[in-house]
């Protein structure tokens, strides 16, 4: 009988965007506004000035129950976006073929991206590579039928496939696009691209706990693969991005 040990490594990135923005909408974005009597940005080799003439009672004021920040430049703040997410990911070996982690619950990995900026974030994912990687030995990305559309997971019994699904669990997730369930069957899944691609869009601001985005990977050996063994490895970045 023959039989053969696979394990498999993710190793994430991170990545983060921060920006400032004030009043906005679909057409329209102003970052701070001011009616004043003159003023603009200046500079030469050895200064930067930003200045404004006709505002009256500027400066930070506060008491017990306020903070006032008054004038056209104390409004001048950027928003903040963070993002976390687990460093090392160690999925569950396949001995022989078939799937890695059947029941899935052991190979996901959480990101949590906190942001007090109203118009939300984007979170993308990305790959080193399209293939996973033991020396010389690989395992491709999957294959979903259409490109960009996850599906319920099918690999053919002469292939071996890694991939990825956004958890129906998660904070800020379209499960008409990712499915309402966290299985191979029932689930839908997509391989990682080698350039960024957005999973998940939340378009407000975040509570100070943040979103937890649950991310899960598969991989299988199918019936008739001959996979050789080895540790499998390959490094996914994850990034939000200020909307």
């Amino acid at each position: 009988m023959r039989q053969a040990i696979l394990s498999f490594l993710l190793v994430f990135l991170l990545g983060t965007n921060q920006y400032a923005q004030a009043m906005s909408s679909a057409n329209y974005e102003i970052p701070s506004d001011v009616i004043g009597s003159a003023g603009a940005p200046s500079s030469s080799a050895t200064y930067d000035l930003n200045d404004t003439l006709g505002e009256m009672a500027t400066g930070p004021s506060s008491s017990a129950t306020y903070d006032l920040k008054a004038g056209f430049w104390q409004t001048a703040e950027g928003y903040v976006i963070a993002i976390n997410c687990d460093a090392l990911l160690n999925m569950e070996a396949i001995q022989g073929v078939g799937l890695s982690d059947p029941d899935m619950s052991s190979n996901y990995a959480t990101c949590n991206i906190f942001t007090d900026d109203n118009s939300g974030y984007n979170l993308y994912w990305k790959a080193s590579s399209a293939t996973m990687a033991s020396g010389g030995d690989t395992i491709v990305a999957y294959t979903p039928a259409v490109s960009e559309t996850p599906e319920t997971w099918s690999v053919a019994g002469s292939a071996s496939e890694w991939g990825g699904h956004l958890g129906s669990a998660s904070d800020t997730v379209d499960t008409s696009f990712w499915g309402n369930a966290d299985s191979y069957a029932a689930g839908k899944w997509l391989n990682i691209p080698i350039a960024n691609f957005n999973i998940a869009t939340r378009l407000s601001k975040t509570t100070a706990a943040g979103d937890d985005e649950i991310i899960y990977f598969g991989a299988e050996v199918g019936a008739s693969k001959v996979q050789p063994s080895g540790t499998y490895s390959v490094t996914v970045t994850i990034t939000s991005v200020a909307r």
